[in-house]
């Protein structure tokens, strides 16, 4: 009996702590990057705002998704991930190119958004302040 109730001690704790461990990992945000091969400023600052955002995004608070509008082949195949993930009408008026528009990932409201160009400090900052939030 005393094995048993040890047993099941355990086995709650372990539940418990994956529950936790995956609820901790669940992204808060999805941030919809708008992006062309033909825009200057993805040009000038995609590498560098794509690798801010990966330093930023440890946690995996955020969830990045790529909607390329550098021709119409690319956003028909951007489309699909938006849609699956039930922003296709809130996509609509955020068409501009080198931008993050960002949305809650439950509520899938608009939160904000970020400029490609701004400084990785800047992004970073933003980025952290933003899933306080969430």
């Amino acid at each position: 009996m005393k094995n048993l109730k040890l047993a099941m001690t355990v086995s709650i704790f372990t539940i418990l702590f994956s529950v936790n461990a995956f609820a901790q990992s669940a992204p808060k945000i999805i941030a919809v990057i708008n992006k062309a091969n033909w825009c200057s400023v993805c040009k000038a600052n995609e590498e560098r705002a794509m690798a801010a955002f990966k330093e930023n995004n440890k946690d995996g608070a955020y969830r990045f998704v790529v909607n390329d509008l550098s021709n119409a082949e690319t956003a028909k195949k951007s489309a699909v991930a938006i849609n699956q993930l039930g922003l296709t009408k809130l996509m609509e008026p955020y068409q501009a190119t080198g931008i993050v528009c960002l949305f809650d990932a439950k509520t899938k409201k608009p939160i904000n958004q970020l400029l490609m160009s701004l400084s990785s400090e800047d992004i970073g900052r933003a980025m952290a302040m933003l899933k306080k939030d969430r």
